[in-house]
Parts: structure tokens; C-alpha cells; sequence
């Protein structure tokens, strides 16, 4: 398994110096943010603002740079975290267009967000119809599409993921697994997603998240899911690496942690150590 960060977790540092910090502490690789960040770049954070944010034309322009630096810093930019819907063709294109100029063999491309008025059958068929779209555009530019498990989405499990991609190509399209993602919605055992996706599975999103209690005024309890160190989650790292090595899933480990307890140098440098350490990533 190969490690890398995917760059809205460290959204402090311009791209080139994302991998030069990438580089120094030890990863294999960066997965680039594509979206239209309208943040202040001043006071840069995850999801606005966030300096390593770019749109797929501006990515396009930096091309010549990042593959160059990449090169001399023995790094690679195997994928793209796009914010781009299978329903949104032009900007699918877009995106792999993207991928090709920084040789990226992969790229998120989402189904739609569930829609509580429309049955969940139509939903996945029509998701579908999409992606079977998408994976002709992918066979094109030889850029895998990948489905993200997450909340708000028709997919945050691996089994919904697996619906709509049923028929479809592995080699064209796939599922990036989140199980960070899955603790606020859409909890699967690691064995059983692992199992599920089978040969969909793709890239995993390495992050933790918990829950905790909140008090209202009238004095009920609610649960709130927040970000946390990668060790201290509801995830167990060590047993998904585990259930991965089981499964012969020599793929991406995609980093993107948002806590904030350490300073982010610190933080991605930790997050090495403890997938190479008590997580027993090779």
C-alpha cells in the first residue's frame, strides 16, 4: 500500500511546497483538491480558502510545474479529489482532462445527493445511467472515476456504491472508501465493505471521526459527529489495515485528516508514523 495526502487536509501550503513538505516527512504522494475555492487564501482552511485548491484549468496551467517537481521530489499525484457530480458531463471531462496533464490515473466523481422525495430504486437507476456516461468518458482518457462513501450522498456505504456501478467496468470505474465517513452515516464492517467492493475497491480515505453527546435545552440528547486524531476515533485503523492486507489491497492510502490538535507539519508527520507503526502499513 502506497500513502498520500489528500491536499484539502493541508490546506496551509501552495501546491508546490504541499509536495515538498510531502516529500521531506516521507509520503508517497498527493492527491489534489479540484474545485473553485472563492476563500480567502489568507486565512486558508479545509474547505475555503484552501491554498492548494485549484480548478481543473488551473490545474491544467500548473501541470508542467508540479510534474517537474514532482519528478526531482520522488513523489507521485496518482489521483484527484474533484467536488463533481456524474450528472455534470462537461466538468467529468474537465476533470480528466486535469488528471491526464498531471498523469492522475484516478479521479473522485460523485453520484448525486439522496433525494428523500424520489424512490431509492429510481435514484440508483438513474445514477447509473450516469455513471455507464461517465465510464465511456473514462475509457477515453483512461482515468478511473471513483465513488466516494459519503453522508448526504445516494452512496455512503460500499453496498449503495456497488448498486450504481453494477454492470460497469473496474478498470473505468471504482469506490474510494471512507470509513471515516461512515461513522457519522452508512456504517459497514470493514470485512463486509471490503467484500462488497470487491474488485470496485479503489483507493481508501484515511480520517477518524466520533461521536459525541450534546445537551439541548429542553433536555434531550443529541449526537454530534466531530473530527479527531487519526489513533483516537471511532475507526479501528489497525483492523481495517488488517482486513485490506487480508484482501490483497495494495492501493492508495489517502490521507485527510481535520483535526486540529496538532500543527499540520506535526500532525501528517504523526499520521505516518502511526500507519507505519502500530497500523503495520509496509
Amino acid at each position: 500500500m502506497k500513502i498520500g495526502i489528500f491536499t484539502v487536509s493541508i490546506p496551509e501550503f501552495e501546491p508546490v511546497r504541499a509536495l515538498e513538505v510531502a516529500a521531506a516527512i516521507g509520503y508517497d504522494g498527493l492527491e489534489w483538491r479540484v474545485t473553485l475555492d472563492k476563500g480567502d487564501r489568507e486565512k486558508p482552511s479545509f474547505w475555503s480558502g484552501n491554498r492548494t485548491s485549484m480548478t481543473p484549468d488551473v490545474l491544467m496551467e500548473c501541470a508542467p510545474t508540479l510534474r517537474n517537481a514532482a519528478e526531482k521530489l520522488g513523489v507521485e499525484m496518482p489521483s484527484l479529489g474533484a467536488y463533481t457530480s456524474c450528472f455534470d458531463l462537461e466538468t467529468v471531462e474537465n476533470v480528466f482532462k486535469a488528471a491526464n496533464a498531471v498523469g492522475a490515473t484516478a479521479a473522485r466523481i460523485n453520484t448525486a445527493g439522496y433525494n428523500p422525495e424520489v424512490s431509492f430504486a429510481q435514484q440508483i437507476r438513474e445514477n447509473r445511467e450516469q455513471f455507464a456516461k461517465v465510464e465511456q468518458i473514462s475509457k477515453r482518457y483512461k482515468v478511473k472515476a471513483l465513488i466516494e462513501t459519503h453522508m448526504g450522498l445516494l452512496t455512503p456505504t460500499v453496498t449503495t456504491a456497488v448498486q450504481v456501478l453494477e454492470g460497469l467496468d473496474p478498470e473505468y470505474v471504482g469506490i474510494m472508501w471512507d470509513p471515516g465517513n461512515q461513522v457519522e452515516e452508512g456504517r459497514e464492517r470493514y470485512h463486509y465493505a471490503i467484500n462488497a467492493a470487491g474488485p470496485y475497491l479503489a483507493e481508501v480515505h484515511v480520517k477518524n471521526r466520533a461521536t459525541r453527546p450534546v445537551n439541548l435545552k429542553d433536555g434531550s440528547l443529541l449526537w454530534q459527529c466531530d473530527n479527531t486524531p487519526l489513533a483516537f476515533g471511532e475507526v479501528n485503523w489497525p483492523a481495517v489495515i488488517a482486513e485490506l492486507k487480508k484482501a490483497n489491497y495494495n492501493g492508495w492510502l489517502m490521507l485527510e485528516d481535520f483535526s486540529t490538535v496538532q500543527p499540520v507539519e506535526e500532525r501528517i508527520k504523526s499520521n505516518l508514523d502511526y500507519l507505519r507503526g502500530p497500523c503495520g502499513v509496509q
